[in-house]
């Protein structure tokens, strides 16, 4: 179907054309009527050609210039797509701008960085809090920003977790990147100094408390071992052994309890060590053999060549609190499969059992202080209650987290993964 502006064109045409058809029939002069109205056809067009050129470039300041036939239409149709696309910029420059504002409204400092880390915009609390200056803008944030901990960060490409620094020696800010819109980055820093002085408060509380009750306990544990081997009535075997039991068991929670406060108050400070994981993993493959019943299957699958950046006596008390943890849980007869490897997303480390399994409620809670998915099996088998909380904590020094697959009746698989910058390929080295 033809256009409005194809017919107006047409019914131009005609009506022109008839008129000099007209001046033909009355003089007969055909040659000079066809080249005149040739010429004044082409004049025409070239005439609203150079008014639609000089409306197109700003020159004119009409909506659309006005002309006759095929070349108003299009006119029209120009300057109505021009509006719509006017409208559309002024919709999404009205959202960059609510956007922005709301973004001086929070309380976290904001900044966008573009794919080169160059600073793009801000908000208020990143000047107070990161002391990034307006002129900033344009720069590089690593030119800014220059803390090594962040600079870490920045370069792993690994934003899944967040970043806690101290960017003087008052105020802790925990940092978080966010990736957006074609390798832009969003950084996010919160002020957690309270909530960390909180938590340090906390910390020294449970280790001074540990270290108070460790020499009473020592003393109580002394006068039971002298009161069991003293000649005494046979009814009081049991009390005794009862109580024998649980001051070992008071002095392996205050143990847990040391070694949790020692992590989580920084206490891994030294430089990051070559840590030769298949060597611990024939050491922890003989005690898991002494920890594990006769009728227990231990199957150890270790890459001989792949060794880790981190921290030698923490990562083995990791790896040994899952594996205890999988015999301890594990059925007469059950596998307990313990595995070191590799692949293009890092080294992983998993310990997986045949034992009663965690329904899906429990495992988010599994890393909890003193949480029992079972607490007279617990008991039972002589867990403290802090070995995960005490394995989450070691593996976020490791850039790690801890994940947990189950099925009820079947069994446990406990997996944690070390970022590909960690690892070390033994054989790289003599």
């Amino acid at each position: 179907m033809l256009s409005s502006g194809i017919k107006h064109e047409l019914t131009w045409i005609i009506g022109v054309l008839s008129v000099f058809l007209a001046f033909v029939w009355l003089t007969g002069w055909w040659y000079f009527t066809l080249a005149s109205f040739v010429v004044f056809y082409v004049g025409r067009h070239l005439w609203s050609m150079a008014k639609f050129e000089s409306w197109i470039q700003g020159g004119s300041i009409e909506a659309h210039p006005p002309s006759s036939g095929l070349w108003s239409e299009l006119s029209y149709q120009v300057s109505k797509k021009q509006r719509a696309l006017e409208k559309h910029a002024d919709l999404n420059f009205y959202k960059s701008e609510q956007f922005k504002a709301a973004s001086m409204l929070l309380p976290s400092a904001v900044v966008s960085i573009d794919q080169r880390n160059y600073i793009e915009w801000l908000n208020e609390p990143a000047m107070n809090m990161l002391g990034i200056l307006r002129q900033d803008v344009g720069r590089r944030i690593e030119a800014v920003i220059r803390h090594p901990d962040f600079l870490d960060y920045l370069k792993s490409h690994d934003y899944e977790s967040s970043q806690t620094i101290s960017l003087d020696q008052s105020r802790v800010f925990e940092i978080k990147i966010i990736e957006y819109f074609e390798n832009h980055k969003l950084l996010i820093a919160t002020d957690i100094t309270e909530l960390y002085q909180l938590a340090q408060i906390r910390r020294d509380f449970v280790a001074n408390a540990s270290h108070e009750l460790r020499t009473p306990l020592t003393v109580l544990h002394g006068y039971l071992e002298l009161m069991r081997d003293m000649p005494h009535e046979g009814h009081w075997d049991t009390p005794l052994e009862h109580m024998h039991n649980q001051t070992l068991r008071m002095r392996a929670i205050i143990d847990d309890l040391l070694t949790l406060s020692s992590i989580e108050a920084d206490s891994i400070t030294a430089e990051l060590e070559e840590v030769d994981v298949p060597s611990m993993m024939q050491h922890l493959h003989i005690e898991a053999a002494q920890l594990a019943k006769p009728e227990h299957h231990l199957v150890f699958e270790v890459d001989a060549c792949l060794a880790l950046k981190g921290f030698t006596e923490p990562l083995k008390s990791v790896f040994m609190n899952l594996i205890s943890n999988a015999i301890r849980y594990s059925p007469d007869g059950g596998e307990i499969k313990v595995r070191w490897y590799q692949d293009e997303q890092g080294a992983h480390f998993s310990v997986s059992d045949q034992g009663l399994g965690v329904a899906p409620e429990h495992i988010p809670r599994l890393t909890e202080r003193f949480y029992r998915v079972n607490k007279d099996r617990s008991r039972t088998t002589g867990g403290t209650g802090l070995g995960l909380a005490i394995v989450k904590h070691v593996l976020e020094k490791h850039d790690s987290h801890l994940q947990v697959s189950s099925v009820l009746g079947k069994g446990s698989t406990f997996y944690c993964r070390f970022a590909p910058a960690r690892v070390i390929l033994l054989n790289d080295f003599e």
